[in-house]
């Protein structure tokens, strides 16, 4: 399969790994970037400073920069040739290649700032989930895949009532990329409820965002 020729491939160039990050730690660092990435970029959208597009681009190569590295170099085998990693990969060049179209008008700008990632990290999730379940890991599987709908739903409201999201769109998607792998790593909840979590976290942020506006 194509696919995994790809993937040999790569194992092939790829550097060796420390195999520091333990599983855990990486999620941790996912969540970690995420929660300084979105929450950075609503504090600059937020103060509509004249050179937010540069700070926020900054901002997102220092993080993406050091994640990779970090995954590049520490990560175990088993994350870095992952089916789930792949797919990461693959939605979220697709968001940036978006961005970038939107730094150049090209794009949209909702489509290209927001959509565009929170349709990333839905899909990431589900397919995250699909292949927990495959793995033979339901209750994380279904616990990502449950993230990954409420993502879906994000995007819904977003696109349909795109004012109802745009005061607080990039803390819900803040809590959307965190929640579901701090989850994953410091609780046991079953699935249902860590779905529940995620969707009142984040429906809680649209809420305080339209109040607060």
């Amino acid at each position: 399969m194509a696919a995994n020729e790809l993937r040999s491939r790569i194992q092939r160039v790829a550097p060796a790994t420390s195999g520091r990050l333990t599983a855990s730690e990486f999620l941790l660092s996912g969540a970690a970037a995420g929660l300084v990435g979105w929450g950075g970029t609503q504090a600059v959208a937020w103060s509509d400073h004249a050179t937010g597009a540069l700070l926020v681009t900054v901002l997102w190569a220092v993080l993406i920069g050091g994640f990779v590295g970090l995954t590049v170099l520490h990560a175990p085998d088993s994350i870095r040739f992952s089916d789930a990693m792949f797919a990461w990969g693959a939605v979220n060049s697709t968001a940036m290649a978006l961005t970038v179209a939107g730094l150049f008008s090209v794009v949209p700008g909702q489509l290209a700032f927001w959509h565009a990632w929170v349709g990333a990290t839905a899909v990431g999730y589900c397919w995250t989930g699909g292949v927990l379940e495959g793995a033979g890991q339901p209750v994380r599987g279904r616990g990502y895949l449950g993230a990954g709908v409420v993502g879906l739903g994000l995007l819904a409201i977003g696109a349909v009532a795109f004012p109802l999201v745009s005061s607080a769109g990039y803390l819900a998607l803040a809590a959307l990329h965190a929640l579901p792998m701090l989850l994953d790593v410091r609780t046991a909840l079953p699935a249902a409820h860590r779905t529940s979590v995620v969707g009142v976290a984040v429906a809680a942020v649209l809420v305080a965002g339209v109040v607060v506006a």
